[in-house]
C-alpha cells in the first residue's frame, strides 16, 4: 500500500470541509422535505454539523497553532428526483452520508497504524459513528410502523433491485 502522504493541518482542514459540506448537504435537503417535521429534522442537523465544525477548528487550532482557513463553499447537487422527502428518506440519506465519512477516516487510519494522524483519523471516524448510530435509531423508529420496509431499504442500498418475476 502507498504511504499516506499528508499532515495533520490537511487531514483537519479536509475534516472541516467535510463538515461544511455537510451542513450545505442537510440544508438541502430540508428545502426539499415533504412536511415541516422533515424540514426541522434535516435542519437540526444542519445545525448539530456546526458543532462539529466548531470542534475540528478547536483542533486544528490546537494541533496546527493557527486559525483554520476559511473553507470552502460547497456545491451540492441533489438529485433531481429527491423532492418531497419524507422522514425515513432523508434520515437513510443522511446515514448514507455519515457512513462514508465514517469509512473514509477508518479507511485512512489504516494506512498510517500507531501514529499521531492514525489516533486522529479513528478519532473522527468515531465521531461519524457517534452521528451514524444516532441516525441509525431515528431511521428505525421512522420506520417501526413498516417492519418489511427497513428490509427493502436496506437491500436497495446494497444492490440494484431485481427486475419483477415472470
Amino acid at each position: 500500500m502507498k504511504p499516506l502522504e499528508t499532515t495533520i493541518e490537511e487531514v483537519l482542514r479536509k475534516a472541516i470541509d467535510s463538515e461544511v459540506e455537510t451542513r450545505a448537504y442537510y440544508q438541502k435537503l430540508a428545502e426539499r422535505a415533504a412536511t415541516p417535521d422533515v424540514r426541522k429534522r434535516m435542519l437540526e442537523l444542519a445545525d448539530a454539523e456546526l458543532l462539529h465544525r466548531a470542534k475540528m477548528e478547536r483542533k486544528y487550532r490546537e494541533e496546527v497553532g493557527k486559525a483554520p482557513p476559511d473553507p470552502e463553499t460547497p456545491k451540492i447537487d441533489l438529485p433531481y428526483d429527491l423532492v418531497n422527502v419524507d422522514m425515513p428518506r432523508a434520515l437513510k440519506h443522511a446515514l448514507e452520508r455519515e457512513r462514508e465519512s465514517e469509512s473514509y477516516y477508518r479507511f485512512m487510519a489504516e494506512r498510517v497504524p500507531e501514529t499521531e494522524l492514525g489516533h486522529l483519523f479513528m478519532e473522527l471516524a468515531d465521531i461519524e459513528w457517534k452521528h451514524k448510530t444516532d441516525l441509525q435509531a431515528d431511521y428505525d423508529r421512522s420506520r417501526a410502523d413498516q417492519p418489511d420496509q427497513c428490509l427493502t431499504d436496506l437491500c436497495s442500498s446494497v444492490s440494484p433491485p431485481l427486475p419483477p418475476a415472470k
